[in-house]
C-alpha cells in the first residue's frame, strides 16, 4: 500500500538521519502558539540583564513540552488540568543535531514518571557550551517552583543528557551542586528571579552515550575534515559519516514495524502507536539542512571545547551524591561510549556517599539508535532512582522482549494481535489526538 510505502522511507529516516553528528539536519520550530501557551521559549533575548557576560545575540534556544506539542492525549489532559506539575522535572538535552527526534520513542514511557521537557537548539545558534548550560540553568530555577493547592513547593528535577548533552547535563549538574553550596550567597551563574532563592533538588542523572570521550572518537577523527570541504562536497561528506551511527538492526526492526510482525516493547497501546505515526508523518516538516558553518561550529565550540573543559573539571564529580544512569550502544562506532560508561562510572563511585551508578550496555545498538526500539529508559530510571521516584512501574524491560535475540529484542508481539498496522486516520482520531485549548 502506498501509505506502507510513505511511512518505511519515514522511519528509515527517523532511524538513520535524525540523530547526532551524522545528521545534517534538525527539528523545525513547534507550534508558535502551543510555545506561548507554555512560555517555555528562551532565547538571548529573554535572558536575565545580570547575565550580560554570556548573552550572545545569536542564541537560538528554546525547551519544549514534546508530548504536547504532538497532541499525546494524557500530556494534554494533564496540562489542562495543571496537574503536571505534580510530577518531577526531566529536562532532556540533545546531543550535537540540537532536536528531540532521537529519544522520541521513549518520550510516551517517560511520561508516566515525569514531567518531560527537552531543549531545542535552533540551526542559526551560535551559542557556547556555558551559554547553554546558563540557559539550562535558567529554565530549571523558572520550572522547580509551582504552586500546588495554594502551596509554594519546589519539585524534584532529573536530567537527561544524550551525546554531546552528556556533557552539558554534567556542567549542569556540577553548577547545580555549587549553587547549592551558596545558596545563602549572591550566585551570578544563575538567574536574578525570586526562584534563585532556593535549592535546586536534582535527584537524578542520566548519561547516554555520553561524549565526554569526544577526543578518543572516531568522530574527532573524520569529522573535522568534513567541516574543510567545498560546499559542494560537504553534503556527500556528511553521508559517508553515517555508518559511524546506524547498526545492523535499524532497518530489520523497521520492517518488523511496517509489516505488524512486532512492535517496540514500550509502544504498548493505541495511543502511543498513534504518536509513533504521527511523528513519522510529521518529520518531513521537522527536518533542516544543517550548514556548513553550524556543524564546524558545533564540532569545534560544543564538542572539541565541552570536552576539553569538562576534563578539567571532572573529578568534581566526587562531590555529586545523587543517582546516575549510565547508558551505552554496544555497538557504537562514533564515540566509544562503552569504554566510558565504566570510566564515568568508576569516577563517580569514589562519591562520599558511595553511591555507584547504574550502567546499561543496550545490546547491538549503535550510537544513534541507542534510544530507538533496544531500550526501556523509564524501567532503567525506576530502578536507577528507585528511593527517589518510588513509584510500581517495572524497572526492567518487559520479560518477552528482552528474551528475545537479534532484531526481535526489545520488541513484542503488537498489543492488539492484529495483523495490519493502525490505519493511519486513526492517528488523529479523538481517542488518540488532543489538541491543545489555548485561553
Amino acid at each position: 500500500m502506498i501509505w506502507r510505502t510513505t511511512i518505511c522511507i519515514i522511519f528509515i529516516g527517523i532511524t538513520q538521519l535524525s540523530h547526532q553528528y551524522s545528521n545534517a539536519f534538525s527539528s523545525s520550530s513547534t507550534s508558535r502558539n502551543v510555545r506561548h501557551a507554555l512560555k517555555d521559549k528562551i532565547t538571548s533575548c529573554s535572558k536575565s540583564t545580570q547575565h550580560n557576560e554570556f548573552d550572545n545575540p545569536q542564541s537560538y534556544v528554546q525547551f519544549e513540552s514534546p508530548l504536547l506539542e504532538a497532541g499525546y492525549p494524557p500530556a494534554v489532559i494533564e496540562y489542562e488540568t495543571n496537574t503536571r506539575y505534580q510530577k518531577p522535572l526531566l529536562v532532556y538535552l540533545p546531543g550535537f543535531d540540537g532536536t528531540l527526534l532521537a529519544p522520541f520513542l521513549q518520550f510516551p514511557e517517560l511520561h508516566t514518571e515525569f514531567d518531560v521537557k527537552g531543549m531545542v537548539v535552533d540551526m542559526k545558534d551560535r551559542s557556547s557550551v556555558e551559554d547553554l548550560k546558563h540557559l539550562v540553568l535558567d529554565f530549571i530555577c523558572k520550572e522547580m517552583i509551582v504552586k500546588i493547592d495554594n502551596q509554594i513547593t519546589h519539585r524534584p528535577v532529573y536530567i537527561m543528557g544524550e551525546s554531546f548533552g552528556g556533557i552539558l547535563a554534567l556542567e549542569v549538574a556540577l553548577s547545580i551542586i555549587e549553587w547549592n553550596k551558596n545558596i545563602q550567597g549572591v550566585n551570578d551563574d544563575l538567574t536574578s528571579s525570586s526562584s534563585t532563592n532556593s535549592r535546586i533538588h536534582l535527584q537524578g542523572i542520566t548519561l547516554i552515550n555520553s561524549a565526554t570521550c569526544y577526543l578518543e572518537s572516531n568522530l574527532a577523527k573524520y569529522g573535522p575534515p568534513v567541516t574543510k570541504v567545498s560546499s559542494i562536497m560537504y553534503p556527500l561528506e556528511v553521508l559517508k559519516l553515517v555508518p559511524l551511527f546506524t547498526d545492523k538492526y535499524a532497518i530489520p526492526q523497521l520492517l518488523l514495524i511496517l509489516q505488524s510482525k512486532a512492535l517496540p516493547s514500550i509502544i504498548d497501546n493505541e495511543q502511543k502507536e498513534a504518536y509513533l505515526g504521527r511523528t513519522a508523518f510529521n518529520l518531513p516538516t521537522k527536518l533542516k539542512f544543517m550548514p556548513q558553518e553550524t556543524f564546524q561550529w558545533r564540532l569545534d565550540q560544543w564538542l572539541l571545547k565541552g570536552c576539553l573543559s569538562w576534563k578539567e573539571k571532572e573529578h568534581h564529580l566526587q562531590t555529586l551524591d545523587i543517582p546516575v544512569l549510565i547508558v551505552a550502544g554496544e555497538d557504537d562506532e562514533a564515540l566509544p561510549s562503552v569504554q566510558e560508561a565504566y570510566r564515568l562510572s568508576d569516577l563517580f563511585s569514589t562519591t562520599a556517599s558511595g553511591m555507584k551508578p547504574l550502567v546499561h550496555i543496550v545490546q547491538g545498538a549503535g550510537h544513534a539508535c541507542t534510544c530507538g526500539s533496544r531500550l526501556d529508559i523509564t524501567a532503567l530510571m525506576r530502578n536507577a532512582f528507585y528511593n527517589r521516584l518510588m513509584t510500581n512501574g517495572r524497572r526492567a524491560m518487559k520479560p518477552t522482549a528482552s528474551q528475545n535475540s537479534g532484531e526481535y529484542f526489545g520488541m513484542e508481539e503488537r498489543y492488539d494481535k492484529a495483523s495490519i498496522g493502525l490505519n493511519p486516520i486513526r492517528y488523529w482520531s479523538k481517542d488518540n489526538f488532543s489538541k491543545l485549548r489555548l485561553g
